[in-house]
């Protein structure tokens, strides 16, 4: 389950590393672990759709060359493209990364940055003073990473500077090491952001809570 991805001394790491960024510079980080994106149920009826139409080709073909078996009778057949029909769609059905493999690049990117929009609204990561909240966004279905910046931080901060934040989260997870590359991601973005003038004033508090999101 998502819930244990993380240990109590991990989610401490993490919660540490926000808060010290949020200490020396006026951004508001939320760190969000999604399960998934999507549930990508339309994909389930695709895959089994298109085993059942494989077979039926093949059927045709078989009896084309005249090497259907005698007892391959039309309700047999109908019988077993139906079964082939039902089977697929329920390995489907309990298996995400099946559905996921029968989903277009396009699609599930649509999916996870809308998913991402919709948390980066739901933590009230635009809620800030200044508009300097940061989102770090990670889809473990997919295997992907986005990293959304408020306006206020957008408008000094280039697109290929979030692009090194998600290859630290990314190297991490690859390396077995998430927390790591996480806090080493966190890290980064308080450089980022110093190195901009995004520095604490007086008077600043912690407006969004430290802690990492785990979706169960």
């Amino acid at each position: 389950m998502s819930k244990n991805i993380f240990t109590d001394s991990d989610k401490e790491a993490i919660k540490a590393a926000v808060a010290q960024l949020e200490q020396e510079s006026s951004g508001e980080l939320v760190l969000y672990y999604a399960k998934n994106s999507d549930s990508y149920e339309a994909a389930a009826w695709k895959f089994s759709g298109l085993v059942g139409a494989i077979y039926a080709i093949c059927i045709m073909a078989l009896s084309y060359l005249w090497l259907l078996p005698p007892n391959f009778t039309p309700i047999v057949i109908s019988s077993t493209i139906l079964f082939s029909i039902i089977a697929t769609f329920t390995i489907a059905w309990f298996f995400p990364k099946v559905r996921l493999s029968v989903t277009s690049t396009a699609i599930i990117n649509r999916r996870i940055l809308t998913k991402a929009r919709d948390m980066f609204l739901q933590e009230q990561v635009f809620n800030t003073k200044d508009r300097t909240g940061i989102l770090i966004y990670i889809s473990a279905l997919e295997h992907k990473v986005l990293v959304i910046g408020d306006n206020g931080i957008n408008a000094k901060i280039e697109k290929s500077d979030w692009e090194h934040i998600v290859a630290l989260v990314t190297s991490g997870i690859k390396n077995k090491e998430m927390t790591l590359g996480i806090t080493s991601a966190i890290d980064a973005c308080k450089k980022l952001l110093l190195d901009n003038g995004f520095i604490i004033k007086p008077g600043d508090t912690n407006e969004l809570h430290d802690s990492i999101r785990v979706e169960e």
